[in-house]
């Protein structure tokens, strides 16, 4: 028998959520239009696929069981809906969004749009806004940026926010934003994983307020600007899943292409170049390649037989547990006009509540007429032991808090509660230079890259971003092997 390996490659992608079935998809597209014959095997664990991007539709009400949308300025995630055929299932956030509020000093205050409403608003004293007008005057720092070589220099986005704008910026406006974010403490995230346009910012132009001037002045000359975040949140008629939804109906219809579900793989083997992946109910290969996009848990379960270190390190990533609080009220129930995104919460209000979403006003179609859906979040990286709360309790706190602020009457028509365990990865100081490290060992098991939100961006942009990257760099390391010695994907998709 010759041991002469066919000329068709055979790919398996670990988990069916939105990094691993964009990365199928995109690889099958590569290859087409490369000349490649490949053949793409996902496999995931449950019975449907999304992971935790599903929309849950009864009664008229239609709650998001994680993301609620995504930011329309990633071109990879347009070209992903325009391939899909979903453009016009397109729905904008309505202009109300614009409008949000922090709770201060135990009252809402909408966030100021401008320099000179933000001095005249009770968001922060006197004081306090003066020092963030010094943030002209405060030095960069000279290693800021170094912190995957060296992490010693890896600064939290607390000390950048206190560093730059002060420690009444930090605590009252910082500290909410990485909350509603990643659901974790702005004094134990690393900034440079966490937010890398903000040490670009002052890397290449000394400070916040020097880009902001910098950017603006470009932006006179040219249609459009990258200062800062940007887009308009954006999600689809039929929720979120409609991407998994339309990921899973081009796969299932593409000949080369097959889906396992209720496929738990359980561990994976490399045998002279061959990979193997193994669940509870047997084995399927050999595979070329393997693509792990299951949270970086799951991955360094199937890992811990090939390089128990690396799975060590990949096990190491913490997450944030969340309870996700639906809440949906009579609008004749709520004294508060719901005119805007919703409010955070900062730590030192010392609430349960991180946030809540007023999802009914953000996307039209999410509550039924004459009633309005509040999303709430409780839990985090700061306070895990909410989630050891029943239904019942969870509920009464909630209400409890977010009564007199939205002057609330009455109990909610409908209650809907979903908890995650492992939520949102916390990007931790250190993380890159682990991801560093971890890959370099990874680099020894050829065919071996790892995507998804555990790494290098939680964001549904994110990962699909890192879906079509990897799935280039897949396509051309097979097509020219001398290519195919990179690192795993989690670096080459950032």
């Amino acid at each position: 028998m010759s041991d002469r390996r066919p000329a068709t490659k055979r790919v398996a992608i670990i988990a069916g959520g939105v990094a691993g079935l964009a990365t199928a998809l995109n690889l099958l597209d590569q290859a087409k239009a490369r000349g490649l014959d490949l053949q793409v095997e996902v496999f995931e664990k449950e019975t449907e696929p999304g992971g935790n991007l599903r929309t849950l539709r009864k009664d008229g009400w239609q709650l998001e069981w994680g993301p609620n949308g995504f930011l329309d300025s990633e071109p990879a995630t347009l070209r992903l809906v325009e391939r899909l055929g979903l453009r016009d299932e397109l729905l904008v956030s309505s202009d109300v969004t614009r409008r949000r509020f922090l709770l201060v000093n135990g009252r809402l205050e909408e966030i100021p749009l401008s320099p000179p409403a933000f001095l005249k608003s009770g968001m922060l004293p006197l004081g306090a806004k003066l020092r963030m007008a010094g943030e002209l005057f405060v030095p960069a720092r000279k290693n800021l940026g170094q912190a995957e070589t060296r992490p010693e220099t890896d600064e939290t986005i607390a000390e950048f926010g206190e560093r730059r704008l002060g420690k009444a910026f930090a605590e009252t406006m910082l500290d909410p934003m990485v909350k509603g974010v990643f659901g974790g403490e702005a004094k134990q995230l690393s900034l440079a994983a966490a937010f890398p346009r903000m040490v670009e910012l002052e890397n290449n132009y000394g400070g916040l307020f020097k880009a902001m001037i910098a950017l603006g002045r470009k932006k006179k000359g040219k249609d459009k600007t990258d200062a800062g975040p940007k887009g308009v949140l954006t999600s689809f008629k039929g929720g979120m899943a409609a991407l998994i939804e339309g990921l899973a109906h081009a796969l299932n219809d593409h000949d080369r292409a097959r889906l396992h579900l209720g496929t738990d793989i359980q561990r994976l083997d490399l045998n002279d170049g061959q990979w193997t992946v193994i669940s509870a109910g047997g084995s399927f290969g050999p595979f070329d390649l393997v693509v792990d996009a299951a949270p970086a848990h799951a991955a360094a379960q199937h890992l811990t037989s090939l390089d128990p270190e690396a799975a060590r390190m990949l096990r190491d990533i913490p997450f944030a547990p969340m309870a996700v609080v639906a809440l949906g009220f009579g609008r004749d129930r709520v004294s508060h006009d719901l005119q805007g995104f919703g409010l955070l919460v900062p730590g030192k209000e010392k609430r349960d509540l991180l946030g809540a979403l007023w999802t009914s006003s953000i996307f039209p179609g999410r509550a039924p007429d004459g009633h309005v859906l509040v999303r709430c979040m409780a839990g985090g990286a700061g306070n895990p032991s909410i989630m050891e709360l029943d239904d019942e309790e969870l509920t009464r706190v909630i209400c409890a808090e977010l009564r007199p602020l939205l002057g609330l009457q009455g109990p909610p028509a409908m209650v809907n509660i979903i908890r995650h365990t492992r939520a949102i990865a916390q990007y931790v100081p250190g993380h890159l230079s682990q991801l560093r490290r971890t890959e370099e060992r990874l680099a020894q098991l050829p065919g071996l890259h790892l995507t998804g939100s555990s790494y290098r961006g939680i964001a549904v942009n994110a990962c699909v971003k890192q879906a079509e990257i990897l799935a280039q760099s897949i396509v051309e390391g097979l097509l020219d092997p001398a290519r195919a010695d990179n690192p795993p994907a989690a670096k080459e998709a950032h």
